[in-house]
């Protein structure tokens, strides 16, 4: 609180105004500070929530009460007061919403920066003045942890080439010396070593003044040391017989030299070096955690993580988190994703003994929750949001962030991690001195890197608190940098910021960051071609746009399952790709008119609404461009099924707009962004938007040559094509009726749970329903009429089991597909019903 307290100070002094802190006030405005089981009471218009990390400002006059149920709420009170001095035009120095009171939805709003490369990531981890304020701007956007993430460099740690630079990859002897193994750095001098660890120590120290729980992730605990030729450095002195012990007695002594560490994160399947199976390391492991004598969190990575894990973690003493991915390694929309692909789901037999449990019996845990969410669970379960949808361009929508934070607590779980802008930047070895701006444009590039994205921490972070937090609370900020453009840049960054997520949703060739960025997008071909070095291992063939999985096959359809029911004649009760063309239309007219709006205001040139109003433009071209691709996709699957050649001109009026779209964003880039933007050695973890221009040209040139049809016969159309292209024509956006149920909070397990919806129906409506675990499939039934509506109910048989439940019901309205509850236009609910257990 002290921390925080100087904070207001100084902002007030940056104002010229006199402060005194701890003495009777001599006029003026006065701030008085008040915490649970303090004298203050609460004012005639607001009730104190008594809730961890809750607070209150009250105002009366030049009276000013800051409340907080804890530490951590006072913090949020000051540092809230202290932001509104610092952002504020008006001469209310205090001027915003009164009275605020705030309570946290998302119990856990974690913060991850990754150390991937020498070259890029040294200067910011020694630089004390950018920790200061880095840390500060988490804690005043109401972050409450932050987590230092090492070892993350590369995945797969045998016989991987790719291995070069290893600074921290197996991070233990670049920190400590660790007397009685003769483990240690060939190239390291021991002062850098020592450097390293005072680093450690004050990155934790200043967490601990701001009130921000320290996570130390530690991914990587051995990778091949002496197969490693092209690897920069040289760990010596390790051997497989004092691997564990030396790992175990490190952990112990980084957590007694660093004793703000909270909790340590573990990458436990393969990826870390250890091969799943290998239960005796960590047990030894965990161990070292408990031997540092406090209580330390063990959060154990999801992916490979089974329940005797588990187990041994909880056998330690230490609190115990289990970190599953939120949507694969990817953003998508808030919600969870209703089912993973089928890729995802258990094989008959594994790869390999090192990875049995990651590609074999738990597989459905690689990208989501799988079976973590049970109703007596005594672990928490924290979301991780992985950087592979969007690296580089801003990110900042008030709707989603909202949604972020009701959903990171869907069935029980306790909230979320993101791994911030630009994680992995220069990843596998190829960081560039300088990169870690972006910029070539002269005049664009931050003061520290962080802080080109300023709005997208405080936007993600307040949201996340308090979905329902007070517009002002970021509108501030953007009237302070953007002047009369703050509007334009709210409403323009708010639509940019859902296209990706969405094209991630709905167009799923790989879920691996490592493959598949859609933010600067490898091609993939309508017919064949381009694509297949990025995608092919991650996507059941053929390796065509339209052939590629979403990531919520129970409630999106992808282009290839589209047309083959447009072809028997059949509809569809899940969101087809017109479905999310039109989506995507409408978050382009969205960019398109913030940006009309701003070009005409005298402050278009200030620097920040040019960095938010480039990438919205870049991004409202991807809208467009993807809108198009979905809409050619359709019609080339048509025409791959049946061979007709009427549909060709249709696919290629598409696929020409689809590069039109990309060659104007192409533009935009060229000027703006280096042409080497490195998140990894292949070429599609590499490159800018231009740069990606020619293969989407060339294909262009290729879908042309069709109209030849390489020489062969034309083949004419058939009675259930015509009907297919009248249906694809004429189709009608798939609608959401999420008041036509009202869903029971709790059910007794054992119990029947029955289910009515108050709805007219062309036909049955069908109930789908599944326990709240990814290893298992949905089930479905229909619905019978009763009293005016449609009921049904889920058994008893069904019920009886360790998890929640989910629903939600399909039915066709006037000839258009309809879901219940189903996806809000801002996209940002849950399209779907959770009953908890008793």
């Amino acid at each position: 609180m002290a921390w925080a307290a100087q904070e207001l100070a100084q902002a007030l002094r940056q104002r010229d105004v006199t402060v005194q802190i701890g003495a009777e006030p001599l006029g003026g405005i006065v701030v008085e500070v008040a915490g649970a089981g303090m004298k203050a009471q609460p004012g005639a218009g607001a009730a104190f929530p008594p809730r961890a990390e809750a607070m209150a400002l009250e105002r009366s006059g030049d009276h000013i009460l800051a409340w907080g149920f804890d530490t951590r709420g006072l913090v949020y009170a000051l540092t809230e007061l202290a932001d509104r001095v610092r952002t504020g035009q008006g001469e209310d120095l205090f001027e915003g919403t009164f009275p605020l009171v705030e309570q946290p939805t998302a119990r856990i709003r974690s913060m991850a920066r990754l150390f991937c490369a020498e070259e890029e990531d040294k200067l910011w981890y020694y630089d004390k003045q950018q920790w200061r304020d880095y840390l500060t701007m988490l804690a005043s956007n109401r972050f409450n942890r932050f987590a230092l993430t090492l070892g993350m460099g590369y995945n797969y740690p045998y016989h991987n080439p790719w291995i070069s630079d290893v600074y921290f990859y197996f991070p233990y002897p670049f920190l400590l010396a660790m007397d009685g193994y003769g483990i240690d750095v060939k190239e390291l001098s021991a002062e850098e070593r020592d450097h390293n660890l005072d680093m450690l120590a004050f990155i934790g120290r200043e967490c601990a003044r701001r009130g921000l729980e320290f996570q130390l992730a530690l991914w990587t605990q051995r990778y091949d040391f002496d197969d490693v030729p092209r690897a920069n450095y040289t760990v010596r002195g390790v051997t497989e017989e004092n691997l564990a012990p030396y790992c175990r007695d490190a952990i112990t002594a980084l957590l007694r030299h660093v004793p703000e560490i909270t909790g340590l994160t573990f990458r436990v399947h393969v990826e870390g070096g250890i091969a799943e199976g290998e239960y005796g390391f960590w047990e030894e492991a965990f161990a070292g955690v408990a031997a540092a004598g406090r209580p330390v969190e063990i959060d154990m990575h999801g992916k490979g993580l089974d329940h005797k894990m588990i187990d041994i973690a909880r056998r330690s003493g230490m609190p115990v988190a289990a970190s599953p991915k939120y949507l694969a390694e990817h953003m998508g929309p808030p919600y969870h994703q209703s089912a993973i692909r089928d890729k995802e789901y258990p094989p008959e037999s594994a790869k390999s003994e090192r990875e049995q449990l990651s590609e074999g019996s738990r597989k459905f845990l690689r990208y989501s929750y799988g079976d973590l969410l049970t109703r007596d669970k005594d672990y928490k379960v924290i979301y991780r949001i992985w950087a592979g949808t969007q690296r580089v361009l801003l990110w900042g929508d008030p709707v989603f962030a909202a949604g972020y934070g009701r959903s990171s607590m869907f069935a029980g779980s306790d909230g979320v991690e993101w791994c911030e802008p630009q994680s992995f930047k220069g990843r596998m070895g190829t960081g560039m001195p300088g990169q870690r701006f972006n910029y070539k444009r002269h005049g664009y590039a931050t003061r520290q890197d962080w802080r080109k994205y300023d709005y997208q921490y405080r936007v993600w972070g307040r949201l996340l608190y308090n979905p329902e937090a007070p517009r002002q609370s970021w509108m501030r900020w953007l009237e302070r940098e953007c002047g009369d453009l703050a509007e334009a840049c709210e409403k323009g960054l708010s639509w940019a910021s859902r296209v990706l997520p969405l094209v991630t949703l709905a167009h799923g060739p790989s879920a691996s960051n490592n493959h598949y960025w859609p933010e600067i997008y490898t091609n993939l071909g309508l017919i064949e071609g381009s694509g297949k070095r990025a995608y092919g291992f991650d996507m059941d063939g053929p390796t065509r746009f339209g052939n590629a999985p979403t990531f919520d096959s129970a409630l999106f359809a992808s282009p290839r399952e589209f047309a083959e029911l447009l072809l028997a004649g059949k509809s569809s009760h899940r969101y087809t790709p017109l479905d999310v063309a039109d989506w995507l239309d409408d978050m382009a007219a969205g960019c398109e008119t913030a940006l009309s709006t701003a070009r005409s205001s005298p402050d278009y040139n200030r620097a920040e609404p040019q960095r938010i109003l480039a990438d919205v433009e870049i991004l409202g071209g991807m809208a467009r461009h993807f809108a198009q691709k979905f809409r050619a996709a359709c019609w080339a699957e048509l025409f791959i099924a049946t061979k007709a050649s009427e549909l060709i001109e249709p696919m290629l009026g598409h696929a020409r707009n689809a590069v039109l779209a990309w060659e104007r964003l192409a533009a935009v880039s060229r000027e703006l962004y280096h042409d080497d933007l490195t998140y990894g050695p292949q070429s599609w973890l590499r490159g800018s938007w231009h740069s990606r221009l020619p293969e989407m040209q060339a294909e262009l040139l290729d879908l042309e040559a069709l109209r030849g049809f390489g020489g062969t016969e034309s083949v004419a159309g058939t009675p259930a094509l015509a009907k297919a292209i009248a249906a694809l024509k004429g189709h009608r956006p798939t609608r959401a009726q999420p008041d036509a149920s009202a869903p029971t909070a709790v059910f007794a397990g054992g119990e029947p749970l029955p289910i009515r919806i108050e709805v007219e129906a062309e036909d049955a409506p069908v109930l789908h329903y599944r326990h709240i675990n990814q290893a298992e499939r949905w089930q479905s039934m229909p619905m019978q009429a009763e009293r005016g509506g449609y009921t049904a109910t889920i058994p008893a048989e069904y019920t009886k089991s360790d998890f929640h439940l989910q629903y939600f019901v399909s039915l066709r309205q006037n000839g258009q597909s309809t879901l219940i509850p189903g996806l809000a236009p801002d996209l940002a609910n849950e399209p779907y019903f959770t009953v908890m257990q008793r």
